[in-house]
């Protein structure tokens, strides 16, 4: 499930590159700042999970797991693979109308490789383990949900800055996909663990 889940999650951030209407906050942020420093998507990605790692690891290392390392490792180098492999086999930007069903799949593959990568209980991303952090140093003032708004509409920002782009699925995805990862973890992943 663990590794399922981050294939999905890797998929999603592929197509939503290629749909061009904006990625997840945390991938806005990186292909920013990849950009900007001339850098492939993967290696900033992965440099920059080792940073968070540490951070995560002084305040919240329970989070870290298997998952943890293939998420920080996978995702950032499977979607370069996926999309150089696409334009190797098609050469061209896909049109509107294909574009517009990469969206659809990928808010879809998000919420399922999420739901299948949280649900199995391996680790979870540094970024991800961000509002966490925020919750603990703040004695629990601030709640898990706004200090997720919080580090997502930074990281929306930061990316923005550095000519990443931010659209629908940008918004899609830092609002609306939690009920899909909440009915997918219900219908999908849980009872995926409970078969024998």
């Amino acid at each position: 499930m663990m590794l399922v889940g981050n294939l999905f999650i890797g998929i999603a951030v592929s197509l939503l590159r290629l749909s061009n209407f904006g990625t997840d906050p945390c991938s806005t942020m990186n292909l920013g700042l990849s950009g900007f420093l001339h850098v492939s998507f993967g290696i900033y990605q992965l440099l920059f999970n080792l940073i968070l790692l540490i951070i995560v690891f002084i305040f919240v290392r329970h989070t870290i797991g298997m998952g943890t390392i293939v998420n920080m490792v996978g995702i950032g180098f499977f979607s370069d693979f996926f999309l150089y492999g696409y334009y190797k086999l098609f050469g061209s930007t896909p049109l509107f109308m294909t574009r517009s069903i990469f969206l659809v799949i990928a808010i879809l593959f998000v919420a399922m490789g999420v739901a299948l990568y949280m649900t199995s209980d391996l680790g979870i991303a540094p970024y991800d383990a961000l509002p966490l952090i925020i919750q603990k140093l703040s004695h629990d003032k601030i709640p898990f949900a706004l200090a997720r708004m919080i580090t997502d509409v930074l990281a929306v920002a930061l990316g923005f800055s550095f000519g990443a782009v931010v659209g629908v699925a940008t918004v899609i995805i830092a609002f609306g996909t939690g009920p899909l990862v909440q009915y997918f973890r219900k219908h999908l992943a849980e009872a995926l663990l409970q078969m024998k």
